[in-house]
């Protein structure tokens, strides 16, 4: 490594002999340092108005916060409303339907025994109308026709 010169003035050269100490670091080191520093960060060494970078980060940290407590009130609470609010109305329609199905079930079963009665009044009817006939051709019961009948429909 070459060495350098520069010139400061004295003042700088003081504060930089002083910030070397309290660094732990020789002066070339800290100008080392320092070089990446701006380099990294952007930082314009000669405007005076730049802050302390932990105090823009706070400010950055606030405008952050406040931005983020904004869409929270402004986007995510209306629309957690709505999907609350959909949501009931869905349960709503979901258990409307649930009973209009129920309903439904109950009259489909209702017309279902009512249908099964007949069928077994009608089925009942038959019956008597062929022993009736059975009776009519051999009404003493000679063949044993009533009787075979009366078997079949046990």
């Amino acid at each position: 490594m070459n060495k350098k010169s520069i010139l400061i003035n004295q003042k700088y050269h003081n504060d930089l002999k002083l910030l070397s100490q309290t660094l732990n670091l020789p002066l070339g080191a800290l100008v080392e340092h320092m070089i990446l520093y701006f380099k990294k960060t952007g930082i314009d060494p000669k405007d005076a108005s730049n802050k302390n970078p932990s105090v823009m980060v706070k400010a950055l940290d606030k405008r952050i916060v406040s931005f983020l407590k904004v869409q929270e009130r402004d986007i995510l609470k209306p629309m957690r409303n709505e999907v609350y609010s959909y949501s009931k109305e869905q349960q709503a329609k979901i258990e409307s339907l649930t009973q209009s199905l129920k309903e439904l079930l109950d009259k489909m079963n209702g017309a279902d025994k009512d249908r099964t009665q007949l069928v077994q009044q009608e089925l009942i009817k038959q019956q008597n109308s062929i022993l009736t006939i059975a009776q009519n051709l051999d009404p003493k019961n000679r063949s044993g026709l009533t009787s075979q009948i009366k078997d079949i429909f046990k």
